[in-house]
Order: C-alpha cells, then sequence, then structure tokens
C-alpha cells in the first residue's frame, strides 16, 4: 500500500456492504481478518475518521467477500493519503475540545 494511490475520502458515498452467502473462502478470510484489526486498531487510537466505515466491514469478518476486502483496502489508500493531518490546539492550557460529526458521509438514507 505505500506506493498506492490516495483517496480523499475513507470510503464512496452511498456504499453499504452486503453480506457474503457464499462458501467460505479461508484465505480471504484471514487476509480481510488482518486488514480490519489494524484498521480498527487505528481507528480507536489516532483515525477517528474512519470509524464508521471501518465497523461497517467489521461486521462481515466471519464470511468476507472479495468486495469487503477491497473496501478494506480502500480505507488504507485514505489513510496513505491522509498520515501528515494532524491536528493543533493552541492557546490557554486548559482548553476544552467538543466536536462532532458525521462519520458515514451523509450517507445513511434514514438520516435525509
Amino acid at each position: 500500500m505505500q506506493n498506492t494511490h490516495p483517496v480523499p475520502i475513507p470510503l464512496l458515498s452511498g456504499y453499504y456492504p452486503i453480506k457474503h452467502t457464499g462458501p467460505i473462502d479461508h484465505t480471504l478470510q484471514k487476509r480481510f481478518q488482518i486488514v480490519i484489526g489494524s484498521l480498527l486498531y487505528l481507528m480507536l487510537g489516532i483515525c477517528p475518521d474512519i470509524t464508521f466505515t471501518v465497523t461497517q466491514l467489521a461486521r462481515h469478518t466471519a464470511n468476507p467477500s472479495p468486495d469487503h476486502l477491497s473496501k478494506a483496502l480502500y480505507i488504507c489508500r485514505y489513510l496513505v493519503g491522509t498520515q501528515d493531518y494532524v491536528l493543533i490546539y493552541k492557546g490557554e492550557s486548559r482548553l476544552r475540545v467538543y466536536a462532532c460529526t458525521d462519520s458515514d458521509w451523509a450517507s445513511n438514507p434514514k438520516d435525509q
């Protein structure tokens, strides 16, 4: 993923993972679980902007499809492009930060 082309958002708007009902491909399953596990670690520690997309894909770790793996790698491409992003807080030392986010990029049909 080091030489990949970065993408501007964690996942394309309107994408919803569909349950894979075919036979389990154990090689694909293992690779998908490794990628999702790494993304979950990053999500909890330093990348809250990928929370929605990672948790949506993580629900399919028991029987992922090639499309699920493709979308997990798409999130990795997003991370490649944002690796230099930082938040800088200036001001008094008692500064408190409150924030909200629409982490699914307004793509939930229930919100519209």
